[in-house]
């Protein structure tokens, strides 16, 4: 068996759950994957324009997976536009469906989608392969307004219907997909982490008096708690590390530590500075199906966690070293409990053991119906 891979990220981007399924998918499920780059599916906006950090750049290409192919793409921003999206399909995309139809897609093969796009939803209708599915790792509307967000919706709403298999990242995406097709059974499957990344216990660096926070600072960041912290705890360093995709306050107290974009290795050198590691995104349509990354990375490093209530954290706070926080918290109090919190050994290696990316999809096979269940 074979698969075609619509993939909602470049292959040459760090790695996320897409690369991590399909390294589980050749190990168990397929003998070949053809990964597709993704198209761009939203109108051009004033962010584009201006100059930003590519985070991406600062990762070593990794090398191909064996028995793994990556076609790239060429599109034009002009998607969610009915009319123009006519370009891409009979102009911009003819080489990549000339590549795509010598695969000869037939019952050898399957197609998964990662990510909505008019060019997965050519593949669903024109291919006769033997099953479809489609791995939802985000509420991919929520990340577009106007018309680039009702072209998304009723892209989905599309193959949603066309698909044979459905699976997503967080409880909350399943109504949301549900309400598209409910005669469709949805598997949940939660996010992970490369556990082979990081240190051993005894090779965990001493925490160093620092609040932190490593990913994309963007819409769903919330300055003002970020802010309400760092005034509370002016002698403690609130280090803020990654990208920065949208608006950052003036005036910033002087404990907050702006950093750049930097490689997975960094990232998780950085975290093990923390003494506390900072998650703190408001609660909208986007981030209420969040399965944050970060939470894996810091509680398999042993650092407590400060969370706002969002996504699957929601149901995290009972959890060891997870605090909820909110405006107005004693955070004196806070960072004397949580900053003098530690995991031993044995709760670490449980953790890493139980959320290794390896273990989310190694059932692949049967829930595909390609295997029987053991």
């Amino acid at each position: 068996m074979r698969l075609l891979y619509f993939a909602p990220v470049p292959y040459q981007s760090y790695w996320q759950r897409p690369h991590y399924m399909v390294r589980a998918l050749l190990e168990n499920t397929y003998e070949e994957i053809y990964w597709i780059d993704p198209t761009i599916t939203r109108l051009p906006r004033l962010s584009d324009f201006m100059q930003r950090s590519k985070a991406s750049e600062r990762h070593a290409a990794e090398p191909l997976i064996s028995g793994l192919h990556v076609l790239r793409t060429q599109s034009l921003p002009i998607e969610p536009i009915p009319v123009l999206s006519a370009i891409n399909d009979l102009l911009v995309w003819r080489n990549i469906k000339s590549q795509i139809r010598q695969l000869n897609i037939d019952e050898n093969w399957d197609v998964g989608i990662g990510r909505p796009s008019k060019l997965a939803l050519w593949a669903i209708k024109s291919l006769k392969p033997r099953a479809k599915f489609m791995d939802v790792m985000d509420d991919f509307p929520a990340f577009y307004n106007g018309i680039s967000r009702y072209s998304m919706e009723q892209v989905q709403k599309y193959l949603v219907a066309g698909c044979d298999y459905l699976f997503c990242s967080e409880e909350s995406l399943v109504p949301k997909l549900a309400v598209l097709d409910r005669k469709k059974s949805i598997r949940v499957i939660p996010n992970g982490y490369d556990m082979e990344r990081l240190p051993f216990f005894s090779e965990i660096k001493q925490k160093r008096e620092i609040i932190g926070f490593v990913g994309t600072i963007a819409s769903w960041f919330d300055w003002g708690l970020v802010i309400e912290i760092a005034e509370a705890l002016p002698n403690i360093c609130v280090q803020l590390i990654g990208p920065r995709a949208g608006y950052v306050p003036a005036n910033l107290p002087r404990n907050i530590e702006l950093l750049p974009a930097c490689t997975v290795a960094e990232a998780i050198a950085y975290c093990q500075n923390f003494k506390v590691g900072l998650i703190p995104f408001v609660h909208n349509q986007l981030t209420e199906s969040v399965d944050p990354i970060k939470y894996y990375e810091l509680r398999a490093l042993g650092v407590p966690i400060w969370t706002t209530n969002f996504g699957s954290m929601t149901k995290r706070t009972s959890e060891p070293g997870v605090t909820l926080i909110q405006p107005g918290s004693d955070w004196k109090k806070l960072w004397l409990e949580k900053s003098n919190s530690s995991f031993g050994e044995t709760e670490i290696f449980a953790f890493r053991k139980k959320h290794d990316w390896s273990l989310r999809f190694k059932n692949m096979a049967v829930w595909l119906n390609l295997k029987e269940e053991n």
